[in-house]
């Protein structure tokens, strides 16, 4: 079975309105790769620690 992460339901409500807000149409997937792959190449630059640290303070602000 391959992986398949739960998307909180608040961030896929944002996902469609910003979908449907650009003429384009994006589907919400190359949305959601866009900003994976642009936070990854961010995230590169900084040492490890600072990702963990980064990582926790996402997890509390998502809770």
């Amino acid at each position: 079975m391959p992986y398949s992460p739960k998307i909180k339901p608040e961030l896929v409500r944002e996902l469609y309105l910003l979908k449907h807000s650009d003429e384009r149409k994006t589907p919400m997937t190359k949305l959601v790769n866009e900003a994976v792959t642009q936070y990854l190449e961010r995230n590169k630059k900084y040492g490890t620690q600072e990702i963990d640290q980064n990582r926790s303070q996402a997890d509390r602000s998502h809770n």
